[in-house]
């Protein structure tokens, strides 16, 4: 029953977290190059619904990692070897999680903040105003590659999880493992480059968006072929024991 239970909560959070994440990054500003820090910052400053999207953005990231959690709780059921890289895996969402939470909290709260008062600082304190904001800005890129760096690294154990056990078709481990070295790349590009546009981005939010919904449904299915299978044991035991009484 637990195997059951979790896989259902670890299905629902990756479905629901996909679609949050995609409805708020829709809604974040973009318009300007993200490296360009004057025209950036004004977007930033001129957005009103800034800290509500990236507080939706975090509660969206925060139930994918933990579909991942979920699955790594079901994995940890299955072999010895598939069992200690999913504790491995969850270990890494966690402290992924954690780095997103103060990524959002930077990003989403101190950054707009800066970037606000350099809007409205007087002209004798711009400069002073957006040296603040940038230093906010840089912090975030710092935080932005660690945080995906260790999603990367979270996915990609998670991936190797699955190759090893015999929960799940091991092709979806390949694919994790390969949706995890492209975020892992993500990051250390934004700790190298900014916010630069790079394929690996696209390709790994394509590989990681596929994967999720491919894997939130086999974990549905999964879990309702379990409760089949428990329910028909029950049946037996029963049948058994009532063979037993009569005879």
């Amino acid at each position: 029953m637990y195997e059951r239970a979790i896989l259902r909560i670890g299905a629902v959070s990756l479905g629901i977290g996909l679609i949050a994440v995609l409805v708020f990054e829709a809604l974040h500003p973009a318009r300007e190059d993200p490296n360009n820090n004057p025209l950036v910052f004004a977007e930033y400053a001129a957005d009103r619904d800034w800290t509500s999207v990236h507080l939706g953005a975090l509660a969206g990231a925060l139930l994918l990692i933990g579909g991942l959690v979920a699955l790594c709780g079901a994995l940890v059921r299955g072999s010895a070897m598939s069992a200690a890289w999913a504790r491995l895996a969850t270990a890494a969402a966690v402290a992924a999680a954690a780095a997103y939470g103060v990524l959002q909290v930077v990003d989403g709260v101190a950054l707009k903040r800066a970037v606000d008062a350099w809007a409205v600082a007087p002209t004798g304190e711009k400069s002073a105003a957006f040296t603040a904001a940038e230093t906010v800005r840089w912090t975030e890129y710092g935080l932005n590659g660690l945080t995906f760096s260790l999603v990367g690294l979270a996915v990609v154990l998670t991936g190797v999880a699955l190759m090893l056990g015999d929960r799940f078709p091991r092709w979806l481990g390949a694919w994790a493992v390969a949706a995890g070295l492209a975020y892992g790349v993500k990051g250390l590009g934004v700790a190298y480059d900014g916010f630069a546009a790079t394929p690996a981005g696209l390709v790994a939010l394509v590989l990681f968006g596929t994967w999720t919904i491919a894997m939130s449904v086999l974990m549905w299915r999964r879990s309702a072929q379990d409760f089949a299978d428990i329910a028909g044991t029950a049946r037996g035991a029963l049948a058994g024991t009532e063979r037993s009484v009569i005879s």
